[in-house]
């Protein structure tokens, strides 16, 4: 049964909608409303606890003073939109997921840069996108996406040929891939902001994908207690195996 918790997922406002609605599925099914925001939509004028930001274009590489040259697929509006939709998150403290780019654009608007392209920095690990998990990632311990996996180690999707350089203000790296490239940063100052260079909604197959996001559900609940209880927000335990299936 759904209750009211209300969770905004950002995407584009025009071209297919693939991840919002395997996003949108996985928080039904955690009993979570889900709403959909673009550039177009605007802010919702009801109550939301918490935001994912979604994956899609380039970040401008203007925005963070990157070679312009190696992203000709940007949408500006969007940018600019996303940007404003984080700030208000951590001024009201409320959690974010950032998907791929939105784990990008969550560093961007910390004051962190990017890799424009990543191709010249692979070794051992290929700029081809797939869907399948054949990316190995090594989680660093005791950070907030190995207490949401439960584990030290995955195997990722990956569709992105940018990745977090500089991080942004209050930011941990809290995985790698092979070589060394940047896979999730994470900070937990006050309101939760995690983000993932893989779609963990496109890998609904695999248990730590589902759980990143019943965990997520889970901060967001848990910090809208602390919020009605005028506490802090706390992190929530990490769910069982058996949860997440």
């Amino acid at each position: 049964m759904a209750d009211d918790l209300v969770i905004a997922v950002t995407g584009p406002s025009q071209g297919h909608k693939w991840a919002w609605r395997a996003i949108s599925w996985r928080l039904r099914r955690l009993g979570v409303t889900a709403i959909y925001l673009t550039a177009q939509s605007g802010y919702p004028g009801k109550h939301i606890d918490g935001f994912i930001i979604s994956g899609g274009n380039d970040i401008d590489p203007a925005i963070y003073g990157g070679d312009v040259s190696q992203s000709p697929s940007v949408d500006p509006s969007r940018d600019s939109y996303e940007l404003s939709v984080i700030a208000e998150a951590r001024r009201r403290d409320l959690p974010v997921l950032g998907i791929c780019r939105g784990m990008q654009l969550l560093n961007v608007q910390a004051g962190g840069t990017l890799i424009s392209d990543l191709k010249p920095y692979r070794r051992l690990t290929s700029n081809r996108g797939t869907l399948l998990p054949r990316k190995r990632i090594e989680v660093q311990e005791h950070s907030v996406l190995h207490r949401w996996l439960g584990k030290l180690n995955s195997r990722v999707n990956s569709l992105h040929h940018q990745a977090v350089a500089e991080l942004g203000d209050g930011f941990t790296v809290s995985s790698r891939d092979r070589d060394g490239i940047i896979q999730s940063i994470e900070n937990d100052r006050n309101a939760l902001r995690v983000g993932v260079q893989w779609h963990p909604e496109y890998l609904p197959q695999r248990r730590e994908h589902r759980r990143l996001f019943d965990c997520f559900v889970r901060a967001c609940r848990a910090n809208r207690q602390a919020q009605h209880a005028g506490k802090d927000m706390l992190e929530p335990e990490p769910i069982s195996q058996q949860a997440a299936a």
